[in-house]
C-alpha cells in the first residue's frame, strides 16, 4: 500500500504535514475526509487524490471555488510532486513517500510523462476528448488558450461637450438594459461592459464625477462577474465531456458560443465543431 504525504499551508499561514496510508484520499470539510479543511476553505468533498500507474492524480469534486494546480483550475489532471495544489486559500504539495508510514524507505520518485505535466499546468483535463459516434470515433481536442471577451482598447468619448452628457445618459441606460437582459441573452452582458465604459468617459468630459465613477464601477463589477462565468462554463464543459454528459455539454457549448460571438481563434473553432458533433449525435436540427 502506498503512503501519501501532504505538506499543507493553511489560509492562516499555519503549516503541517499529514501522511495517509492509502492509495486515495479525500480533501474537504467533511468529517470523513482524510485531509479535513475548515468549512470556509472547502466543500464537504472538494478534491479526490488517487495513486495511479503514472503517479498521483487529482480530480475536482467541487468548483465552488474551483481547485487549482499551479494556480490553474482543473477537472482531472496528474499532480507532480512539485506542483502546488490549491483549495481556496489553502495550498499543499502531495507526494508518494513509501510502502507505509513506518516503512522507513521512501519509494523512488514516479516517472511522470513531461507532456502530462505540461497538460496539468495548462489546466487541461486528463480526458481531453469526447467520443461522439459509435461508428466513427470523432474527437475534439480543446485548445488551452481562450479568446478574451473584450478588446484591449481604452474607451473614448467622441462627442462635443454640449452633446456628451445626453450621450452619456443614453449609453448608461442602454448598458443598464443589456445588463438586465444578460440572464436571458448572455451576449448582452458582454456588450454592456464597453458601453458603461464609454458612458463613464463622456460623464468625465462634462465634469460629472459621480455618474462617471458609478458607470466605471458598473463596468468593472459586470466584467468581473462575466469573467468568472466564462471560466465556470469552460470547466463545466470540460467535466461534461469527461463524463460523456452530452446534454450538459451541448448547453455549455451553446452558452460559450454566445459569449464568444465576434471572437476568432482555435477555441471558437473548437466550440463550433463540437456543437456540430453534438447536434448530430443528439439528433437535433438546431
Amino acid at each position: 500500500m502506498s503512503t501519501l504525504r501532504f505538506q499543507i499551508q493553511h489560509s492562516n499561514g499555519r503549516q503541517e504535514q499529514v501522511t495517509v496510508e492509502a492509495e486515495r484520499a479525500l480533501i474537504g470539510s467533511g468529517a470523513h475526509c482524510e485531509i479535513r479543511l475548515p468549512i470556509d476553505q472547502a466543500q464537504v468533498e472538494h478534491v479526490l487524490i488517487q495513486v495511479g500507474a503514472g503517479g498521483v492524480f487529482a480530480q475536482a469534486l467541487s468548483f465552488e471555488p474551483a481547485p487549482t494546480i499551479g494556480g490553474v483550475p482543473f477537472t482531472q489532471a496528474p499532480l507532480p510532486p512539485d506542483a502546488v495544489l490549491g483549495v481556496n486559500q489553502t495550498q499543499m504539495l502531495v507526494s508518494i513517500v513509501g510502502e507505509g508510514v513506518g516503512g522507513g524507505t521512501a519509494k523512488p520518485k514516479q516517472k511522470t510523462n513531461p507532456m502530462l505535466i505540461i497538460a496539468a499546468m495548462a489546466g487541461a483535463s486528463v480526458v481531453a476528448w469526447m467520443y461522439l459516434s459509435s461508428d466513427d470515433d470523432t474527437r475534439r481536442v480543446e485548445p488551452q488558450e481562450y479568446p478574451k471577451l473584450w478588446d484591449a482598447t481604452t474607451a473614448t468619448c467622441e462627442k462635443q461637450p454640449t452633446e456628451a452628457l445626453a450621450f452619456a445618459n443614453e449609453r448608461r441606460q442602454t448598458a443598464d438594459a443589456k445588463r438586465e437582459r444578460r440572464m436571458f441573452h448572455v451576449k448582452d452582458g458582454v456588450d454592456a461592459v464597453p458601453i458603461y465604459e464609454t458612458a463613464a468617459v463622456c460623464y468625465d468630459r462634462v465634469g460629472d464625477k459621480a455618474d462617471g465613477d458609478a458607470s466605471r464601477e458598473a463596468a468593472k463589477t459586470l466584467r468581473d462577474e462575466i469573467e468568472a462565468d466564462y471560466r465556470t462554463h469552460r470547466m463545466r464543459l470540460q467535466h461534461a465531456m469527461q463524463v460523456n454528459d452530452m446534454e450538459t455539454a451541448r448547453k455549455e457549448v451553446r452558452t460559450l458560443i454566445e459569449m464568444t460571438e465576434g471572437r476568432e481563434g482555435p477555441y471558437v473553432n473548437y466550440l463550433h465543431a463540437l456543437d456540430r458533433d453534438l447536434k448530430q449525435k443528439l439528433g437535433r436540427p438546431s
